[in-house]
């Protein structure tokens, strides 16, 4: 009889898993509480319209059945490791083996109305709403000010949008960061030249200001400043899901600590990839690294039937490509930083790339869907074939550091 995999989460670990794992060999069962996969790493570009949530989604029930597998949609409840079950809001599925790959949690950091009263940046629904709230704000006469709370990666690309859309017209923009610059994580030299960016636009910086409150009307600083702010959104990063703490599978607000293979601490059947582990080595929790991860938990799964050890996953260190809307790409690799705008036709192949990879429809299908997506680029990279002039417009490269 086939081994029950049960693969819980239908992002970039999850799928990717799933997809790796063969179909005579395992009875692989794939679980999310949404009906598409969603390429999250270009979700800001819902915030200027410049793409539709259409483009960035797969449906994963048609693309799990061309490889043999199953899809059941449900919101995971509680995971029993001992009777090797997972309860869903409706129903439960018992599994021989389990894979969580169930991302992250929006960190709110404790900051009272922060839920209520600022936008999330998380999903392409909550981005798509974003933009839809911004321009119905720049349609007014007097708009207000947009607050982006958070200066990290999500935070940058949020504003490179924002300022896409808001073009020549006179909207105070304002990005809080708690940290001393924006991209804290990245070498000061980048902060520097975004936050030189951010003056040129009439962005205004709080930096090294953390929020302490958010209200329907205001942002309110933990200096006792105070921002007016008619559209607040919310970009402050990852945190562990409480389904973890729930099910006994990690310490309250920790993530899921894995051994060197991926294997849950003192459970063999269970794997974790993606945002929900925690690694003895720190990594990165970028879109690549959950991809490898998922392939690295069905190879091991593969060895696991066939009674051969584990083998450590080994990260691969992939450039970072940071887009700030039309007007400039950062690749970051290390401590070194380049920045062009020509550099977003390397981010847009990436996404036209790996969603070619992960859609399994048929050829027809996969075709129609790389049109449409490429169809929606055209504005910004000219695609499929940049123009010459386009080229020479965005081909001025400045080394940072």
């Amino acid at each position: 009889m086939r081994p029950r995999v049960l693969v819980l989460g239908g992002g970039f670990a999850g799928l990717s898993c799933a997809l790796a794992l063969p179909a005579p060999r395992f009875a692989v069962t794939l679980a999310d509480r949404s009906q598409s996969f969603e390429f999250l790493p270009a979700i800001h570009e819902l915030v200027s319209g410049l793409k539709d949530p259409a483009q960035l989604r797969l449906p994963l029930k048609a693309v799990l059945a061309r490889r043999g597998h199953r899809f059941r949609r449900g919101e995971v409840e509680r995971i029993d490791p001992v009777a090797r079950t997972v309860h869903f809001t409706r129903g439960s599925l018992d599994y021989d083996r389990l894979v969580i790959a169930l991302g992250a949690d929006d960190a709110d950091f404790g900051v009272s109305g922060a839920q209520q009263n600022a936008m999330p940046f998380k999903s392409v629904a909550q981005c798509a709403a974003i933009g839809r709230q911004l321009r119905a704000l720049l349609r007014k006469e007097r708009p207000g000010r947009v607050t982006i709370i958070g200066g990290g990666l999500e935070g940058v690309e949020c504003l490179g949008e924002v300022l896409r859309v808001r073009g020549s017209r006179t909207v105070p923009v304002t990005v809080v960061e708690a940290g001393p610059r924006l991209l804290p994580g990245a070498p000061a030299a980048v902060g520097r030249y975004l936050a030189d960016h951010c003056e040129t636009a009439g962005v205004t910086l709080a930096l090294g200001d953390p929020v302490d409150r958010v209200t329907p009307r205001t942002v309110r600083l933990a200096s006792g400043r105070r921002l007016r702010s008619a559209l607040t959104i919310w970009t402050g990063g990852p945190a562990p899901l409480p389904l973890l703490a729930g099910s006994g599978l990690a310490a309250p607000g920790r993530w899921a600590g894995v051994s060197a293979s991926l294997h849950l601490e003192g459970h063999e059947d269970i794997f974790v990839a993606g945002d929900t582990a925690e690694l003895p080595e720190p990594l990165a929790r970028q879109a690549y690294h959950a991809m490898d991860m998922g392939r690295h938990c069905a190879r091991e799964l593969e060895r696991q039937e066939r009674g051969l050890r584990p083998l450590a996953f080994k990260a691969t260190e992939k450039p970072q490509l940071i887009a700030f809307g039309e007007r400039d790409c950062l690749l970051l690799q290390g401590r070194h930083a380049l920045a062009s705008p020509s550099l977003a036709l390397g981010k847009e192949a990436i996404f036209q790339a790996v969603m070619a990879q992960l859609d399994q429809r048929p050829l027809s299908d996969r075709i129609a869907a790389l049109l449409r997506r490429g169809a929606g680029a055209r504005e910004s990279v000219s695609w499929p074939v940049p123009r010459l002039g386009e080229l020479r417009r965005r081909g001025r490269l400045r080394i940072l550091c």
